[in-house]
């Protein structure tokens, strides 16, 4: 038996795949830049709940990462005091085998389940079901639950320090790519109440902070200082709009550090009533200089507001979009089809209205009753939640028995949705693009003297980048209409910044042939035959913030090698190939160096020396 030594872990391999055959992990493919075909963005992401709990308390932690079933079991049979299971409700019939060989083999080891896997088990079996597979059910906050079994201090801040980072890429540039998002968790729970949302539910329509505005304003430095290749941090929060107070002090630290504008930005989360309202009071610009550079909006439906949904019963979201697009911001709309007011004709309207908000990014889900939320149980009295398997509890479960609509309308029309945003504005990428030059204009004519120098530096770098996707994403445009709109971007970025530099001009061809490459290749190989799975890791923690790393982050890694000879081999060969092009476009500087922007290729190099190509939010 292991003495006072926390072992954490995230379900085990295979994990089940989507509706549309998607990853359940990547959330850039199955939801953001989904429909986009060549030019859907895959991601990779980690387990940060289980990173914040090791944070957190004194005792040791050994952290299990989309483990195999016998790195779990050679594991767990080491016998640990206690076993943590962090997980979502499709993973729970390997959670509860996981938990059958855990009595078996280390039968003195406590299990404790949490997330929403954690909810929605607590919701669908009784307590003495419950007790066969786990000691705790741990729903809300974590962290003082783990502490109250260490014994450490319940009300010590949380700290939240330098997680494994995230990334995303187009599958053909690199098929693994690179970390280059960072993560915090200002605070949890939503005091909105809508009956769907799991969040709602878990933490009782409370709001629970986890970092004050200044500790999060530390935390996005302290990725800028320790990781210069983080050129955006991912920051969990319902609805900043609502606190306004992190943003504030948002705002004051980059004003205080303005050349973190020049490097990174933000992706917050907000509500169309909410984020309306702070720029009634506090300005635009307000938003922009907080170091915001995307917003997650749950949009839900054009008729949210008619029906008791009042996060966007006041505002006008196309006037919300489209002021976040002019000032340089992008946006991950969300919409969701299945509502009992959709019928054939309502639900068209509502799509089509969504569609004219010429979101970024999208979400397009089913009306899914998750076990444990207000409609599930609503839902449920009424007899309207279908049976179904575990693996299909998700954001396109199939579960309710909606009052106009046939299941497979639901879910045919998700992917209609999907298909229509791009035939319509175009891949997410070029819709970026299209909005970072936006970005770059106002900020050249703020009043503002840092968003003038130091933001308006960010825009035009990211555009420049994004300008090396332009030529494939013309050539194998879905329509007329879209090519010409990708025309008139590239029209727009030469009116703005200038003609491509030498850097730009390489990177374009190589990345029109490799597309190329990728949509013969498709032919024989579609993208969704062969499901993304993430690679197994390893991460321990020696307790008490102690790692021997000076300052770095308070964890080792620890990646199995010869596991995967695929991985092995397509990780060395990516890296030679962008080794060539980087020395190809480090010697057209030289020999163009009048055409050369030192600014934008200089960037460029770096990004193409880190592999990271910032294709992602």
């Amino acid at each position: 038996m292991i003495d006072n030594t926390m072992l954490l872990t995230t379900p085990c391999y295979p994990y089940p795949t989507l509706p549309m055959n998607d990853s359940i992990t990547d959330a850039t493919g199955q939801r953001f830049t989904k429909g986009d075909d060549l030019f859907t963005i895959i991601s990779h992401t980690h387990c940060f709940a289980t990173h914040i709990l090791a944070q957190n308390i004194s005792w040791p932690s050994v952290i299990l990462e989309y483990p195999r079933w016998e790195d779990f079991t050679a594991e767990v049979d080491k016998g640990y005091p206690y076993l943590g299971i962090s997980s979502y409700p499709p993973h729970l019939d390997t959670v509860m085998r996981m938990c059958e060989h855990t009595r078996k083999a280390a039968p003195r080891t406590k299990i404790l389940l949490g997330s929403y896997a954690a909810q929605a088990f607590s919701a669908a079996y009784d307590a003495e079901t419950q007790k066969k597979y786990v000691d705790h059910v741990v729903l809300g906050e974590g962290v003082r639950f783990m502490r109250s079994l260490t014994g450490d201090s319940l009300d010590a801040p949380v700290k939240q320090e330098l997680f494994p980072k995230a990334g995303g890429s187009l599958p053909w540039l690199t098929h693994y790519p690179k970390g280059s998002v960072g993560f915090l968790v200002s605070g949890l729970g939503c005091i909105g109440g809508c009956d769907f949302c799991s969040t709602t539910a878990m933490f009782s329509k409370k709001r629970i902070e986890l970092l004050s505005p200044e500790e999060l304003f530390r935390g996005v430095r302290q990725y800028h200082e320790s990781f210069p290749e983080v050129q955006m941090v991912f920051v969990i929060e319902e609805d900043h709009f609502r606190f306004p107070e992190h943003l504030f002090a948002l705002r004051e630290g980059w004003r205080q550090h303005p050349e973190m504008y020049e490097r990174l930005d933000l992706f917050t989360f907000g509500s169309v009533d909410h984020i309306a309202k702070f720029a009634r009071e506090h300005g635009w610009d307000a938003i922009l200089e907080a170091g915001v550079g995307c917003i997650f909006i749950g949009v839900e439906s054009k008729f949210a507001g008619e029906h008791g949904y009042d996060k966007r019963d006041e505002a006008d979201a196309r006037e919300v979009f489209a002021r976040l697009h002019a000032m340089g911001i992008r946006t991950v709309g969300a919409w969701m089809c299945g509502w009992d007011w959709h019928g054939h004709a309502t639900i068209t309207e509502d799509l089509n209205f969504f569609v004219g908000l010429r979101p970024t990014y999208q979400q397009i889900t089913r009306v899914s009753p998750f076990p444990g939320t207000a409609l599930w149980d609503r839902l449920r009295s009424e007899g309207r939640v279908s049976d179904v398997p575990w693996e299909d509890v998700h954001f396109w479960s199939g579960a309710q028995k909606n009052a106009h609509l046939e299941p497979h309308e639901t879910l045919n029309l998700v992917q209609d949705g999907y298909d229509l945003m791009y035939r319509t504005w175009g891949p997410s990428i070029m819709r970026r693009m299209d909005v970072q030059l936006d970005g770059y204009a106002h900020c050249l004519r703020s009043d503002d003297a840092l968003l003038r120098r130091h933001k308006s530096r960010f825009f035009k770098r990211h555009a420049s980048m994004l300008w090396w996707m332009l030529p494939a994403c013309e050539r194998f445009a879905p329509n007329g209409a879209v090519r010409r709109r990708i025309r008139k971007i590239d029209e727009k970025y030469r009116r703005l910044v200038g003609e491509p530099t030498p850097v730009m001009r390489i990177m374009a061809g190589v990345v029109e042939k490799l597309a190329i490459a990728a949509r013969l290749k498709e032919l024989v190989n579609p993208a969704n035959r062969f499901v993304k799975e993430e690679p197994f890791k390893r991460y321990l923690y020696d307790g008490d913030g102690k790692n021997g790393h000076g300052g770095g982050p308070p964890y080792r890694t620890e990646v199995p090698q010869g596991r995967d000879p695929a991985f092995d081999s397509e990780t060395r060969r990516n890296h030679l190939f962008w080794l060539a092009t980087r020395a190809a476009c480090t010697a057209s500087t030289r020999w163009n160096w009048r055409q050369s922007d030192p600014d934008i290729d200089g960037w460029l190099l770096e990004r193409l020396e880190n592999e990271r190509f910032g294709v992602g939010f």
